[in-house]
C-alpha cells in the first residue's frame, strides 16, 4: 500500500535505483545524501520514484525514510569526503546542516543547486574531481558514470540536465557547433551507429574532462597523444552557453 507522504528522503550517502522491483533488475541510476524524490508506486518494500530530473526508477525503502514535507536541502556538497561531491545539505543561517541534522564542516563551501556561475568554475570543479572512479549509474564522486558527471556539474551551472548522454544531446540539439571552435563548458558526444553512448565536458577545443574508468582531463585531436577511440566514436559537440543565454 502506498503511503499517503510521498515525499521520501536519502538517508545513505547513496541510494541505487533500479529498472524494476528487484536487485536483479538493471543498475539505471543512484539517488544522493540528502536528496528528496518523490513517490509515485510501491511494490512490497520498493519504491517507484521520481527525482528532480524527471528520472523515474525503483529503489528499496531501507536507503531512506518518509516525511510529510519535502526537504529543502538545496546545497550540493563540493568535497569527497566525510559526505561524497553531490551529496545535498541545507543551509541555516551560516550553517550547514545535513538531513540528520548535523553540522557539516567542510573545506569547500558548498554551493547552492542551480546558482548559475560561469564555466570557468565549472571546469574548477569538474578537476576537483579527477580521479574519480567510474560507477554505472553513478552521480557522486564515490563513482560516477559519463553523464551522472555532467549532470552533477551543470547543476552547480544553473542547468538541470536530463540523466542520459542521449537526452543531454537533444537538450542541446540546436546548438551544434564545430569540436576544435568549442569552448569550456561545452559538451563533446560520442557514440556509434547514429546512438549517444557518451559524453564530456569540453576544456576547450578538441580537450574534454569525462569519466570514463575515471575522471581524466584529455584530448581526441588528430595528435599522437589523442584518444584514437574518442576520436572514431566522435559525434557532435554542443555549445552550452547558446543556451544560458536564453
Amino acid at each position: 500500500m502506498l503511503n499517503s507522504n510521498k515525499n521520501f528522503i536519502i538517508r545513505s550517502l547513496i541510494a541505487p535505483c533500479y529498472s524494476s522491483h528487484s536487485f536483479d533488475s538493471s543498475k539505471v541510476t543512484e539517488a544522493v545524501f540528502g536528496e528528496c524524490v518523490e513517490v509515485n508506486d510501491t511494490k512490497d518494500d520498493w519504491l517507484y520514484i521520481r527525482q528532480e530530473d524527471g528520472y523515474t526508477s525503483w529503489v528499496k525503502e531501507f536507503y531512506g525514510t518518509f516525511e510529510k514535507s519535502s526537504a529543502s536541502c538545496n546545497y550540493i556538497v563540493l568535497d569527497k569526503h566525510p559526505l561524497p561531491f553531490g551529496s545535498r545539505v541545507s543551509k541555516v543561517g551560516d550553517d550547514f546542516i545535513t538531513i540528520n541534522g548535523d553540522t557539516y564542516i567542510y573545506n569547500n563551501k558548498p554551493v547552492k543547486i542551480l546558482n548559475a556561475m560561469n564555466t570557468n568554475d565549472v571546469l574548477k570543479y569538474a578537476r576537483s574531481l579527477l580521479g574519480s572512479p567510474y560507477r554505472w549509474g553513478g552521480k557522486t564522486s564515490g563513482g560516477f558514470d559519463c553523464s551522472g558527471f555532467v549532470q552533477t556539474i551543470f547543476l552547480l551551472l544553473g542547468l538541470l540536465l536530463p540523466r542520459d548522454s542521449g537526452a543531454q544531446s537533444k537538450f542541446f540539439h540546436d546548438s551544434r557547433i564545430d569540436a576544435g571552435k568549442s569552448s569550456p563548458g561545452d559538451l563533446h558526444f560520442f557514440g556509434k551507429g547514429g546512438k549517444i553512448s557518451h559524453v564530456g565536458i569540453s576544456s576547450g577545443g578538441f580537450n574534454l574532462i569525462h569519466c570514463q574508468g575515471w575522471v581524466k582531463e584529455e584530448s581526441f585531436d588528430n595528435s599522437e597523444s589523442g584518444n584514437k577511440k574518442l576520436r572514431d566514436m566522435y559525434m557532435h559537440t554542443c555549445s552550452v552557453s547558446v543556451n544560458l543565454s536564453k
